[in-house]
């Protein structure tokens, strides 16, 4: 405990006098910035994304040794990977694997900052975080087009289509596809975007890191504990080693068991543009999006409410009070309003997954409407309970005065 303080004191004071004292340049070293001393589990997420991005990257680079971005060659190459290439199916495997865990990963990383309102103190990394999001999801949907299976092309179709809403947009597709439909060039250009992108997701996360290191990361209950700091190593990289471990056990076990398992049968089949699916549909982690977009019969309104419900978390930081805290730990009314949100979440991802028909347009008209409301409802709840808390303790002290 004396080794904390003293820490946390020399670091505030910034001395420099001495070999083992800290200095304000030593914050931004990796390994020794101040950490706030009661970070959980939760906070370990941050570190295993930056694990999963590098498998990626490696992966994919392995990948596109072999991958040929061609109509009549994309599924060719790919069996050539799975069947003739050594370990060729263990590098896809992880490669697909690695998706599910990256957006697994994303999600749970965006409900724990909700959860403990990390938006109030970084509402920059906040907002950085959210790019980043929007990018893994336009990398994730391009890297699912390159199979060039009967799902690839017809969600390549409904995609790429939504660009139509904005003025200008029909060029722009013709622009995308390189002609009138989608062809060889559209196929050259996906595989380009989805090579270089996961660089700029890269140097983007670096970014992000960076201004969460400037103002210090927050803490399970939310409060300023400026002073009273610990370094991130050995408290912490120990921690994300542990939680490394279990990522890659995850990993191994998800490649090497149910490599398949999140893949649409249709997706193995060849393109047949002369036969539209029954059922259209991405990959989970894109269900929840798709249910809001089919879920609104107008068009140009269905894309701007699945962007509103993608994007609707950047609300967080412009609608919240000066809270003094950031936690929901002492707000059991949006406890219970984030719990049912993430339940909606999940219940919108299995209407994604289902024919849009009879009822369940119906629920995912319920399911959007309740998504968007409690991305309003949360930060309202929070400040309007913590005014009745302070305010109940204000009259409390103004009825019954401490005497001395």
């Amino acid at each position: 405990m004396e080794h904390v303080l003293s820490y946390s004191k020399s670091y505030e004071e910034g001395a420099d006098d001495g070999p083992h004292e800290m200095s304000p340049n030593y914050y931004y070293n990796a390994l020794k910035y101040p950490c706030p001393p009661n970070l959980s589990i939760w906070w370990n997420i941050g570190s295993m994304l930056f694990l999963v991005l590098g498998a990626q990257l490696l992966t994919g680079i392995l990948l596109s040794t072999s991958y040929t971005a061609d109509e009549a060659l994309a599924s060719v190459s790919l069996e050539y990977v799975m069947r003739d290439s050594n370990y060729g199916w263990a590098v896809r495997s992880l490669h697909m694997g690695g998706a599910s865990m990256f957006f697994a990963l994303i999600y749970t990383h965006v409900a724990r900052g909700v959860y403990f309102g990390v938006y109030l103190k970084n509402p920059h990394v906040w907002y950085s975080g959210l790019s980043l999001y929007v990018l893994s999801m336009g990398v994730g949907f391009l890297g699912y087009v390159l199979p060039w299976g009967v799902m690839s092309y017809w969600g390549l179709t409904v995609i790429t289509n939504m660009m139509t809403v904005i003025p200008g947009g029909a060029r722009a597709l013709d622009w995308f596809q390189g002609g009138f439909v989608i062809s060889d060039v559209t196929l050259k250009r996906v595989f380009i975007l989805h090579f270089l992108l996961p660089f700029v997701i890269l140097g983007l996360s670096l970014t992000h890191v960076l201004l969460l290191h400037m103002n210090g990361s927050s803490n399970p209950l939310g409060l300023d504990e400026t002073e009273f700091s610990v370094p991130f190593h050995p408290y912490y990289s120990i921690k994300d080693l542990a939680g490394f471990a279990l990522l890659l056990a995850a990993l191994v076990g998800i490649t090497f068991t149910f490599a398949s398992l999140t893949a649409d049968p249709l997706q193995w089949q060849p393109v047949n543009k002369m036969k539209t699916p029954s059922v259209i549909k991405p990959e989970w982690y894109f269900l929840y999006a798709y249910a809001i977009l089919r879920s609104i019969p107008h068009k140009a309104g269905g894309v701007s409410t699945m962007f509103a419900a993608i994007v609707g978390v950047a609300v967080f930081p412009m609608i919240s009070g000066r809270e003094k805290f950031q936690s929901m730990k002492v707000c059991p009314p949006a406890r219970f309003v984030f719990l049912l949100w993430v339940a909606n979440f999940t219940f919108l991802t299995v209407i994604g997954a289902q024919e849009p028909a009879g009822g369940w347009v119906l629920a995912g008209q319920f399911g959007t409407f309740f998504h968007l409301s409690a991305l309003v409802m949360i930060p309202m709840i929070k400040e309007e309970w913590e005014w009745h808390l302070y305010q109940g303790a204000r009259l409390s002290e103004s009825c019954y005065p401490t005497k001395f």
